[in-house]
């Protein structure tokens, strides 16, 4: 049977669509692709005080987490890992910081705590502000978007979220969709 032009656009098309859908999915892809974890930690901002009591909810007894309210990155590397971290040995690290860096962040911050939590043999992923969320306090400064960048140029897995806003515009209505889809993302069975 002989192929017409308009079955090899077909093809193409499906392969086209097929390469865009994986290009789409691929950076929660990559994050699921970690063999599934035994210990979990999450360390970060006040996007941990939220999303650390609902994911505890979800993960039990192998989670533990930490978080402070306007952390920053430069704070973090500070203060050093907590040492419950040390002890707790988890397999992967949830990171969420970078929200409260201002209008430069500083990528050195970012890979000294990605270099102290792969000491410790963890696997980390960063948990990326909300979609929505601009950050900053004028409107001269909106930092996420180069936080954003920041945190993909680390070349470790991340997780983002379109959950919605609540009425301060940076932190959700409520925490705990954004926890269910951090779950379902790293492969742990809610």
């Amino acid at each position: 049977m002989p192929v017409t032009p308009w079955k090899i656009l077909t093809v193409a098309s499906a392969a086209l669509g097929a390469f865009g859908l994986v290009s789409l999915f691929s950076r929660t892809a990559s994050a699921a692709m970690l063999s599934a974890p035994r210990r979990i930690a999450l360390i970060g901002d006040s996007y941990a005080v939220g999303l650390g009591p609902e994911l505890a909810k979800l993960l039990g007894s192998d989670f533990q987490y930490e978080g402070h309210v306007g952390e920053s990155t430069s704070a973090q590397v500070a203060a050093g890992l907590p040492a419950w971290l040390v002890s707790f040995q988890p397999d992967l690290v949830l990171v969420s910081l970078g929200v409260n860096d201002g209008c430069s962040p500083n990528s050195a911050n970012y890979r000294a705590i990605l270099q102290a939590v792969r000491g410790l043999g963890a696997n980390v992923v960063w948990i990326e502000p909300p979609a929505d969320v601009y950050g900053g306090s004028t409107a001269s400064c909106q930092n996420v978007p180069a936080v954003r960048d920041v945190i993909e140029s680390l070349g470790v897995p991340t997780l983002s979220t379109r959950t919605p806003l609540g009425g301060d515009g940076l932190h959700p209505q409520s925490y705990s969709p954004w926890a269910a889809e951090i779950a379902q993302a790293i492969q742990v069975r809610t």
